[in-house]
């Protein structure tokens, strides 16, 4: 099915679900957890219940990983996301419509280690925020690491725009800053373009205020692959079958 426009919003912190298991499953289903190592489990209206390989995952679901624990989502347009110990996400919204200009996955991370993989839309159309850092996803890996006060970008493959979060200005405008899309200028360019694989960029929260800049600390998610051969690997399982296609991976390609 091509020719989808997708907005996508994976928010992950302590959240509440707003919704029962039976009413989750009665929703689409908006991709898949291909890998259940562990403690991982499915959090919806306050219940927990755990989440198994094989099983599909829906809008509002609350997904969390215990110590030693790892899952791999994989969702409709093949994006990866895995996710590393001690983590939350949470499914808001992940929506097909009929307009093919206005395709869009935005990510919402709060806390946690990741790694993000881009799926088969336009790499412009992938965008992720974390509460310090607005992330433009060039494509195609990236190993992200989230605290509160605090996030880095290791780029794997393919390259980003790691942007401090500024109260009222966006991602795009920040890019126009920077030279990096079309349109005026409205002040000085704050991002760290990452473009070399290896390359980290951080963005630290500094006396109230959002500062980017480069670390040779990187985030090291396929340190945690190590003995799971599943979160490595390439799988589309289940957006090929839903859409007929796609690729993607998340300890490469």
């Amino acid at each position: 099915m091509a020719n989808h426009r997708i907005v996508a919003i994976v928010a992950v912190g302590v959240v509440s679900a707003i919704s029962t298991v039976g009413i989750a499953r009665a929703q689409q289903a908006i991709g898949s957890a291909t890998t259940a190592q562990n403690q991982v489990t499915r959090e919806i209206g306050g219940a927990s219940s755990p989440l198994t390989a094989g099983e599909s995952v829906f809008r509002n679901d609350a997904v969390k990983t215990g110590p030693d624990s790892l899952a791999k989502l994989v969702f409709l347009d093949s994006t990866n996301l895995a996710v590393g110990p001690t983590s939350r996400v949470v499914l808001d919204r992940f929506v097909y419509e009929g307009d093919p200009n206005a395709q869009k996955v935005a990510v919402n991370l709060a806390k946690g280690v990741f790694r993000f993989t881009t799926g088969g839309l336009d790499k412009k159309s992938y965008a992720i925020d974390t509460p310090t850092a607005a992330i433009g996803v060039r494509g195609t890996v990236l190993d992200i690491d989230v605290r509160s006060a605090q996030t880095r970008v290791t780029l794997v493959e393919g390259q980003a725009i790691v942007c401090p979060r500024r109260a009222g200005v966006t991602l795009e405008q920040q890019e126009r800053n920077c030279g990096l899309a079309p349109g005026p200028k409205t002040g000085r360019c704050d991002c760290e373009p990452i473009v070399n694989p290896g390359q980290t960029a951080v963005v630290k929260k500094v006396g109230g205020v959002n500062q980017a800049g480069l670390t040779s600390t990187p985030v090291n998610f396929a340190s945690l692959c190590s003995g799971a051969a599943s979160l490595c690997s390439s799988d589309t399982s289940f957006a090929s079958n839903a859409l007929g296609g796609g690729g993607g991976a998340l300890c490469g390609r």
